[in-house]
């Protein structure tokens, strides 16, 4: 994720960037020592998306501005 916004990972800390999902479980985090966006453990696709064809996952990443 530091990569692809084009941060450095110390400007992650500082900027307090972290996942927001817009469900009610909480499927991934940002790892803010390698900036990495990782599950929080195995997703049961059935589980979560049921019957229907395309199983989409809505999150954000929010970053704050610096001070």
């Amino acid at each position: 994720v530091a990569k692809d916004l084009g941060l450095q990972l110390t400007a992650l800390r500082h900027r307090d960037a972290h996942v927001f999902d817009t469900g009610r479980t909480r499927y991934f985090f940002l790892d803010l020592d390698n900036g990495h966006l990782s599950m929080m453990e195995q997703a049961d696709r059935e589980e979560i998306c049921a019957a229907v064809s395309k199983c989409v996952i809505n999150f954000e990443i929010l970053v704050k501005h610096p001070m």
